[in-house]
């Protein structure tokens, strides 16, 4: 693991705050797999987007299960 011994104390921090978009914050699910299509990756992004639903359906039986 990498450690940043130079820069100040909430230097990250500062930084993902001016350019989110830069590090991945506040992205979703289908604006990835819709990067993927637009590289031409359709079988990959199907694939992935396969899983995401069926974690989701698993999540909601557990949810349902649980309360």
């Amino acid at each position: 693991m990498a450690v940043d011994n130079e820069s100040p104390p909430g230097s990250w921090k500062d930084e993902m705050e001016r350019m989110p978009w830069k590090y991945s914050q506040n992205q979703k699910v289908d604006w990835a797999l819709a990067e993927l299509r637009i590289r031409g990756m359709w079988t990959e992004a199907t694939v992935l987007a396969n899983e995401s639903n069926v974690l989701k359906a698993e999540l909601e039986a557990l949810r349902e299960n649980r309360g």
